[in-house]
């Protein structure tokens, strides 16, 4: 806490909306900035360091059966898998079920970018996945692949996707275009194209690359210059902010407060992800916002594209002729046909109803 990059958002959303309907108290590690001044729909018990050692911790494991049966819970909630060895410790000790969200299939994630040790981590991952009463997925490509993976039962897995907090289109940023003009010294006749990330993992900055090195040259071939890219997330590493300096057409920003503002005032936004796994959440919220997103496969993986009409444009990984050709073409002729249907699939409300009717018939 606070939360900041999009696994953490996604990771408060779901306790906030799981909150409003139930006695929620979340045992989670200490902030690293003050976070008493904000009103949460859940009650934090901050027990751990946040320290990488506290994943083997084998005292927090007392202390946390200690707290499950002095509130008297119900039903026990794992966010992500890492601390999963607790889990077949927990349900003995408690006799209570254990449930677990899933935002990655984390050995896949790992195996992506190159890891050598990923074989480990599907050892262990198959062993927490089948030890949990219930695994809740992101996406369905996620839970497909667990299924086939681990041998895990069909009936035991629950599909919960990333979520947005408005059943509709929000109202647009006011003159959000000419905030970004004048805030960035853009020509009025220039396309905004924008990324947003956390660009300490990998497959963002790795993002940032193909946008410089690879869509960039192809863009400046077949355009007039007309368009300015810009790059917004903190810790983008130095030897990567350093190449962008000869390329007046990508203006990096760091971390900006107002990312709405960014969404609502761009042409599109670029989603040229190749590595990692899990629902890449910046590419829903802008989805939400009704931009078009012009995203690599990998880059919208579990994202459901029925329901995204034309706004989400998709590229085969390394083609970046065929990306490059979707930017021109959105630039070109702008189309934004965002439906309903979207907001039905990721509005958190409908989500968390239909994961709170799956947990509660799962501990009976």
């Amino acid at each position: 806490m606070p939360a900041t990059t999009g696994g953490e958002i996604s990771t408060l959303q779901i306790l906030t909306y799981m909150g409003k309907v139930n006695r929620l108290k979340v045992f989670t590690v200490e902030p690293y900035k003050d976070v008493s001044h904000q009103k949460f729909d859940f009650e934090l018990l901050f027990g751990m360091k946040f320290k990488p050692w506290r994943y083997l911790n084998p005292f927090l494991l007392f202390k946390v059966i200690k707290l499950i049966k002095e509130h008297k819970s119900d039903a026990i909630f794992f966010d992500q898998p890492f601390m999963g060895w607790m889990i077949p410790f927990i349900r003995i000790s408690t006799g209570k079920k254990v449930f677990l969200r899933s935002n990655n299939i984390e050995y896949l994630r790992f195996k992506s970018m190159g890891k050598s040790w990923w074989s480990l981590l599907y050892m262990y991952e198959k062993f927490v996945y089948r030890m949990a009463s219930l695994v809740i997925f992101v996406s369905d490509v996620d839970q497909n692949k667990a299924i086939k993976e681990f041998d895990l039962n069909p009936e035991n897995t629950l599909l919960t996707p990333y979520g947005i907090p408005q059943n509709s289109l929000p109202i647009p940023v006011a003159n959000a275009r000419q905030q970004l003009l004048q805030r960035h010294v853009i020509g009025s006749n220039q396309h905004i194209l924008l990324f947003f990330s956390t660009l300490n993992y990998q497959p963002n900055y790795e993002a940032v690359t193909f946008i410089a090195n690879e869509i960039l040259p192809i863009l400046k071939r077949t355009r007039t210059g007309d368009f300015c890219i810009l790059i917004c997330g903190k810790n983008l590493p130095k030897d990567i902010q350093e190449s962008l300096t000869d390329k007046p057409e990508i203006k990096y920003l760091g971390f900006v407060e107002d990312i709405e503002t960014y969404i609502d005032g761009a042409s599109v936004m670029l989603n040229p992800i190749l590595s990692g796994g899990g629902v890449k959440t910046k590419a829903i919220d802008t989805l939400g916002r009704g931009q078009v997103v012009i995203s690599t496969k990998t880059g919208a993986e579990g994202i459901d594209p029925s329901v995204c009409g034309n706004n989400l444009r998709i590229a085969e990984n390394g083609n970046w002729e065929e990306y490059a050709n979707l930017v021109n073409q959105q630039l070109d002729s702008p189309t934004n046909n965002l439906p309903q249907a979207f907001f039905e699939t990721y509005s958190w409300s409908g989500i968390i109803a239909n994961l709170m009717t799956k947990l509660n018939a799962s501990n009976k």
